[in-house]
């Protein structure tokens, strides 16, 4: 049986907490199988505590949405998902060290292979007689994980002759960052699909190429499956159009103290802001080991009282200074949002991302033990 603890209504101590939208997380996963049709499976990637959202209860709401199978990183997020009562088939995407095979097998992991060490350990941990499923990964450009395209035929053949194990999928992974890249895209997709047809008798494998770029722009990668990760949560830095997303999350604190201070006033450690007039100051009780570092969050804005303030000084370890100048009779209490709206202003977690980040940066940081409160 499922077990999921899932919270209400805010702690009165808390000081920052996290909510989600169970049914922006459901639209998200319709705009997907509408762009899909029937076919394609779509596999929901909740590797890093679902990118920040969190991992059991955002597993659990995508599958009731239409994922077929998650996608995990590492042997612990797939036995935390078996630990709470999910049985739909969970894919390891990331490396894996080989003395992780024996765990993976018995949480009934399905392991992405990627190098001779992970088949042999996982052929090792199965009974003999036995068809583990497996994929394979096809290093068509990465080069980080997987099967060297000239290899691959080898690679399979070996699976085969040590038994025990069955090639349930083969998949690739994508290099591209925006939709300028999808002559590279579709490059990578050609190679994928020449090294699968120069294997003889391979079977009918799962075969997923496209992740949520991949799914939006490249729609001859659909294939079997698509792996959709960063769409999943509602990340819409792809643009194309063809899906109208929705954010999930929203990040909220509140004000635990409002000061007038005068003009030349320096804010936080080093007073690396100095105020040039009269000020009135905030403070939230949330800092960088929360999960807003400072490269991330300087100078960022914020929503009280459905007014934008900002950031100011350096964020400490656990608190906050913003500028609430321009908010007529904010106070102590008064919620604000780092993530999310506050009637019809808002803030997006691609807002801060510097260039050649990742708004995936953002979510991912916050810290685990946030309380996540569901809608």
């Amino acid at each position: 049986m499922l077990r999921i603890p899932v919270g209400t209504t805010r702690a009165a101590a808390a000081a920052a907490w996290i909510e989600l939208d169970s049914e922006a997380l459901a639209h998200n996963v319709r705009e997907f199988r509408a762009v899909l049709g029937a076919r394609p499976q779509l596999i929901a990637v909740v590797k890093a505590n679902a990118y920040g959202h969190g991992l059991v209860e955002i597993a659990a709401a995508a599958l009731r949405a239409g994922a077929s199978q998650l996608a995990v990183a590492n042997v612990a997020e797939g036995k935390a998902l078996r630990a709470q009562g999910i049985t739909a088939p969970i894919l390891v995407v990331g490396p894996m060290p080989p003395e992780d095979a024996a765990a993976a097998v018995a949480a009934e992991l399905t392991p992405g292979l990627g190098t001779r060490e992970q088949l042999r350990a996982f052929a090792a941990s199965v009974a003999p007689g036995a068809a583990y499923p497996v994929h394979v990964e096809v290093d068509t450009g990465m080069h980080r994980h997987g099967v060297a395209t000239e290899s691959f035929g080898a690679f399979v053949g070996e699976l085969r002759e040590r038994g025990r194990l069955r090639l349930a999928g083969v998949y690739t992974h994508f290099q591209a960052l925006s939709a300028a890249d999808l002559p590279a895209m579709r490059s990578q997709l050609e190679q994928f699909e020449r090294t699968l047809a120069l294997v003889r008798d391979l079977g009918t494998p799962l075969r997923h190429a496209a992740n949520t770029l991949g799914t939006l722009a490249c729609p001859e990668a659909h294939l079997d499956a698509v792996r959709i990760g960063g769409g999943l949560y509602g990340f819409d830095r792809h643009g194309q159009g063809r899906v109208r997303l929705r954010p999930v999350l929203a990040l909220k604190s509140q004000l635990v103290g409002v000061r007038d201070v005068a003009a030349g006033a320096g804010i936080g450690y080093g007073a690396t802001f100095r105020c040039s007039s009269a000020t009135r100051l905030g403070l939230l009780p949330i800092g960088y080991a929360d999960g807003l570092p400072r490269a991330l969050w300087h100078d960022a804005p914020v929503l009280v009282r459905g007014q934008r303030a900002r950031i100011v000084g350096l964020i400490s370890m656990n608190q906050t200074v913003v500028d609430l100048t321009g908010v007529q009779d904010a106070a102590p209490g008064d919620e604000v949002v780092l993530l999310g709206h506050q009637g019809d202003e808002w803030l997006h977690a691609e807002d801060r991302v510097p260039p050649g980040g990742s708004a995936y940066e953002v979510t991912t940081m916050l810290r685990p033990d946030l309380p996540r409160l569901w809608s």
